[in-house]
């Protein structure tokens, strides 16, 4: 007898509620949810993997045919939102177009059993020591290779071009993880193909952000670490968007197997308010709008965040730190007072964990003193990126050949001359940041060895570095403070603040080998002078109270 039209219908039912991998099973379609899910972990594991203090190893093509979602290097990128990128029509931007269609070739999300084909270094290998990236397995020393920047103020064409790519992508993302959520409830077909679409935009962030972190680009560490801090948060949310419903959580009473909360292969029923999906749309949404909002633009917008959130940790630290300061030391035992004393046992038990003792409170004043020279050290660098950041002058782009074929031999020489100061100008800047980012990082470093009891025991293992003898930096001598954890930091970032601040009083332009301070305006020399004194005050102070303790 064939089955009642009330039947074909709770079979429908059944279909519609269901996790979609059943009924994409029986019909034998696609499962394009799980397709795509499967793309964007791989496109979300490469990002992950982007190393912010290097330049990408060289990719090698792979062999396989270009996704037919997928843009390809005849096929120059679209933007989803608007057709063909605007700016990339005209001569003047060749090689932008160029590095973009490379980049979005070498992004071919690849099934997995191709994508694991060719000898890669994973996050595991890099753990176990089997990468192939040599550097990886050295010894860091990041001031020795600091990034080459190509841009201060003003963005070059291709910094431009993976902007768009970036912001396109967040938009399109933006704008069909609506429909998708809608979509996705009641026509888990119609759902897959929407699914595709996100992978679309998915892939203009991936390209846009692998663009950045080209060798061409030019971007600076700084721009790099939050380019792929709001990328990979797109992903994410994407990813837990197409979970959602691939797992069935995005749909009202959903059957599926919990499989956290049972021992057995039981199925649960569970019965959701149906709020999942607009709780996951809004986290997509949240995390497009602060791309497109809140991703720092170019080099200088970077950097200069990246310095004020050193300044604003040393402040919190500061903060902190004098408030146990002014607890004062804490007494050497209960005192003898009426009743039973429990009172006050428990007053001491508070005291011993939060508050110096006499013997400590000395080094912890002076540590202090040193986490606020660090701050203004902090403050003097920033100051001195601007003023020679405005001193960096327009010249023609590398599109853009310096020649003398106009017969004026002199002009074309000047122009040659000034790009390569520029350059020159522009390390400058990117070694002075890197030695702030270890002036920034030192605070964390020795602030964590501030919390009371302080550990001054001599030692020949732990602390920052082992630098046992007296440094000496053009004239400022930094003090050898002893073979303990909180000395031997102190000791570290005495001299990374002398590195600091020396960079800036004597540096030169490596090509011309003239002096920095031409650039430097009368505040920022006089802060030098100022803060090279100031180093050497609290060295000496860091020194006493240490040697008080023994």
């Amino acid at each position: 007898m064939p089955p009642s039209s009330n039947n074909k219908k709770k079979t429908r039912k059944k279909k519609r509620n269901g996790s979609g991998n059943e009924s994409a099973s029986s019909s034998g379609e696609v499962d394009l949810n799980a397709e795509v899910y499967e793309a964007l972990t791989r496109l979300a594991d490469s990002l992950a993997q982007l190393d912010e203090r290097r330049d990408p190893l060289p990719t090698v093509a792979s062999s396989t045919s270009p996704s037919s979602t997928s843009p390809t290097a005849h096929d120059p990128p679209q933007s989803p939102v608007g057709g063909r990128n605007e700016g990339n029509e005209g001569g003047g931007k060749n090689s932008a177009e160029n590095n973009i269609t490379e980049h979005v070739a070498s992004l071919k999300i690849q099934p997995k059993e191709e994508a694991t084909s060719g000898k890669t270094s994973t996050t595991e290998d890099i753990k176990h020591g089997n990468s192939n990236d040599n550097a990886l397995s050295e010894t860091e020393n990041i001031f020795s290779t600091p990034l080459p920047l190509s841009h201060w103020r003003v963005l070059t064409t291709e910094v431009e071009a993976a902007y768009k790519l970036l912001n396109d992508g967040a938009e399109y993302i933006h704008a069909t993880s609506t429909k998708y959520a809608l979509v996705g409830k009641v026509d888990s077909k119609e759902g897959g193909n929407l699914a595709v679409e996100l992978r679309k935009g998915a892939e203009l962030i991936g390209t846009g952000t692998l663009l950045l972190f080209s060798p061409t680009s030019g971007a600076s560490r700084s721009l790099r670490h939050y380019v792929k801090q709001s990328s990979r948060a797109v992903i994410a949310s994407v990813l837990s968007l197409i979970q959602s419903f691939e797992d069935g959580s995005a749909v009202k009473g959903v059957t599926f197997v919990d499989v956290k909360n049972t021992t057995s292969n039981e199925k649960k029923i569970h019965d959701n308010p149906n709020n999942v999906a607009a709780q996951k749309t809004g986290a997509v949404w949240s995390a497009c709008e602060s791309l497109q909002r809140s991703l720092p633009k170019g080099n200088r917008a970077a950097m200069r965040r990246e310095l004020m959130v050193w300044v604003r940790d040393c402040k919190e630290s500061i903060e902190e730190f004098e408030e146990i300061i002014e607890l004062g030391p804490k007494l050497d035992s209960v005192s003898e007072g009426g009743g039973d004393g429990s009172n006050d046992r428990f007053v001491h038990e508070f005291q011993v964990d939060e508050q110096y003792s006499e013997r400590e409170i000395g080094v912890a004043k002076a540590a202090v003193n040193v986490m606020k020279c660090s701050k203004n050290v902090l403050g003097l660098a920033l100051k001195a990126c601007e003023c020679v950041g405005e001193k960096i002058s327009e010249v023609p782009s590398t599109e853009k050949k310096i020649t003398a074929s106009d017969g004026n031999e002199h002009s074309a020489q000047n122009e040659v001359e000034k790009k390569e100061q520029n350059e020159d100008m522009l390390q400058w800047i990117s070694n002075l940041h890197e030695l702030a980012r270890e002036v920034g990082e030192g605070v964390t470093d020795f602030g964590i060895l501030l919390y009371p009891p302080i550990d001054l025991t001599e030692s020949n293992e732990g602390g920052c570095l082992k630098e046992d003898a007296t440094s000496r930096h053009n004239g400022l001598v930094i003090p050898n403070l002893g073979t303990s954890k909180v000395g031997r930091c102190l000791q570290h970032q005495l001299n990374r603040l002398a590195d600091c601040v020396m960079y800036i009083y004597d540096g030169t332009l490596s090509g011309s080998r003239e002096s920095i301070q031409s650039c430097m305006s009368g505040e920022v020399t006089e802060l030098t002078v100022k803060m090279t004194k100031a180093i050497q005050v609290r060295g000496t102070e860091v020194e006493q109270s240490i040697m008080s303790t023994a």
